[in-house]
């Protein structure tokens, strides 16, 4: 029986790993770009992130918030990789500089969790015809000419229809509601 137990967190571990992180892998690039402008260190650094993420995945579950446990992870890997490259691909950051640069993103992950949840929020007050809209257009990723041809409208219309929902969200969103 725990036998079983084991092998079956084992086959979920791929799947609930990959699954978040290609929700949040750019917001962990996004930090490792702020602080090493060369987008192939970047690239390096990101890949040894992942896989040490990879590796330590299952003795830090449960993860409470994973872009910043990978954004601590990455914080790591470009320490490593500045002492391994023996130069300064921070181009004059230092320690103290990057701990800035770790603190404001973490206000920065907070800020866009918030607005997240008050966009969830704002979604669910708008009408039937609008989420059906935004639900084609972000969910489904069809552009406004598909949109058009789907529900028998002019282009034009169905961009004056997404303009006025985001309209409405981005006020909703403001006021908190």
């Amino acid at each position: 029986m725990a036998k079983d137990i084991v092998d079956k967190r084992d086959q979920e571990k791929p799947d609930e790993f990959l699954n978040l992180l290609m929700q949040k892998q750019m917001r962990i690039y996004a930090f490792i770009l702020s602080v090493v402008r060369n987008f192939e260190d970047a690239d390096d650094i990101l890949q040894e992130t992942v896989h040490t993420m990879w590796q330590k995945y299952e003795e830090c579950r449960p993860i409470e918030d994973f872009v910043s446990w990978g954004i601590q992870v990455a914080y790591y890997k470009i320490l490593e990789y500045r002492k391994r490259k023996d130069r300064n691909i921070c181009v004059g950051m230092d320690s103290g500089l990057l701990d800035q640069v770790m603190e404001a993103n973490r206000t920065l992950d907070k800020e866009s969790e918030e607005r997240i949840e008050k966009l969830k929020r704002c979604l669910k007050q708008l009408g039937p015809r609008g989420r059906r809209f935004i639900e084609l257009r972000y969910y489904q990723d069809l552009k406004p000419k598909q949109i058009a041809v789907l529900l028998g409208l002019s282009v034009l219309n169905v961009y004056k229809i997404l303009s006025r929902i985001h309209g409405q969200l981005v006020q909703c969103v403001r006021m908190g509601s």
